[in-house]
């Protein structure tokens, strides 16, 4: 018997059959459907002419590459990036009031020494204000108080030249100003350990007879020479630096002893230990220093050369440390004056200023 089939109405496209390279490794024109987006991209696109495009729209030409290797220029919007007014919210604005240099050097007048610092650190103006001739001369004039034990060159006559104005009015605040002179009175008290000034290097040394044999020893901070370019400074601008102090970080190491040692030359050396002990009858001190020309680091490496140099001091009645705004310390042109050859009296003048120093001790 035979079977009857409905015939459907598909009809089979012609592209049906065979497969050819050419359809797919040789192809001039890529086979795959292309993606969606793409498509979307170009439809939309194709609606519009490219005249009718608006100028204020966003677009962009990106150029992507095909899975077969080709590359097509597809035209994308931008995304619109959210501008951000310029104008903050006035809760983050912060609100300050900048006054002048007048009102600041007011407010100084009636700062206290001891408050110098924080004053400065308000702001810049006030920081200008204390960088000032004025400022300076304005407070010594506020304390000074007229004192037998007030040297020469910090009196009234003598405070007139700009250079180091700072360190003399300090130094001089410390011979004037009650709150400062009970501060070294409570120092003084306190003995100051020599190790203190261990990585200090030695700037000078030498030593004076008198009733005790005083043994001087001028510390700084230890600085790595940096090679710099030399700068041509204006001697004006030299003479008028108002905190300018060549003994900034500088120490005085005085020690008092009942024999004469004989100090080698321990100059432009790095102090590296400082042991202080009692003596062999246990009446004196000792004091064992030991300079070096390497500096040390905390890692146990060491920088520099090898040389050693160690004094002993036997016999040692004190040991005092002085820092450069004491009244006790001995001024640069002090050490110039004991290292040069003077009268009789000016070296008995000077040994005395020297076993003043132990007096306290």
């Amino acid at each position: 018997m035979l079977k009857h089939y409905k015939k459907t109405n598909r009809q089979h496209s012609k592209s049906f059959g065979d497969v050819t390279i050419n359809d797919f490794a040789n192809a001039v024109v890529c086979s795959n459907r292309p993606k969606k987006s793409t498509n979307n991209v170009v439809k939309q696109e194709s609606e519009k002419a490219w005249d009718e495009i608006a100028d204020d729209e966003n677009f962009d030409y990106v150029r992507e590459m095909n899975e077969d290797g080709t590359y097509i220029l597809v035209l994308r919007q931008q995304c619109q990036q959210i501008k951000k007014s310029d104008k903050e919210p006035v809760d983050n604005v912060q609100m300050f009031n900048s006054h002048p240099l007048d009102i600041w050097y007011l407010i100084s007048e009636h700062i206290r020494p001891q408050d110098v610092g924080i004053f400065a650190g308000i702001c810049k103006a006030s920081y200008a204000v204390v960088c000032s001739a004025k400022f300076w001369f304005t407070l010594y004039k506020r304390f000074y108080k007229y004192s037998s034990c007030l040297p020469i060159h910090l009196q009234r006559d003598h405070m007139v030249r700009l250079y180091g104005l700072r360190t003399s009015v300090i130094r001089a605040l410390y011979f004037m100003y009650p709150p400062f002179a009970n501060r070294l009175k409570s120092v003084r008290q306190c003995m100051r350990h020599p190790a203190t000034l261990v990585k200090k290097q030695c700037v000078t040394a030498f030593y004076k007879q008198g009733i005790e044999l005083l043994y001087c020893f001028k510390f700084k901070e230890y600085m790595r020479s940096l090679k710099q370019v030399p700068c041509k400074q204006n001697v004006i601008d030299v003479l008028e630096d108002v905190t300018a102090n060549p003994d900034e970080n500088c120490y005085i190491l005085l020690i008092s002893s009942k024999r004469l040692i004989p100090i080698p030359c321990v100059e432009g050396l790095i102090l590296k230990s400082a042991l202080l002990t009692l003596s062999q009858g246990f009446c004196y001190q000792r004091l064992q220093l030991e300079f070096s020309s390497q500096m040390h680091n905390y890692s146990g490496r060491t920088s520099g050369g090898s040389d050693h140099t160690s004094i002993v001091f036997d016999h040692v009645t004190g040991v005092k440390i002085i820092d450069w705004w004491d009244p006790q310390y001995p001024y640069n042109h002090n050490l110039k004056y004991s290292l040069m050859d003077k009268d009789e009296e000016e070296e008995d003048e000077l040994s005395n200023n020297y076993e003043s120093l132990f007096s306290m001790i």
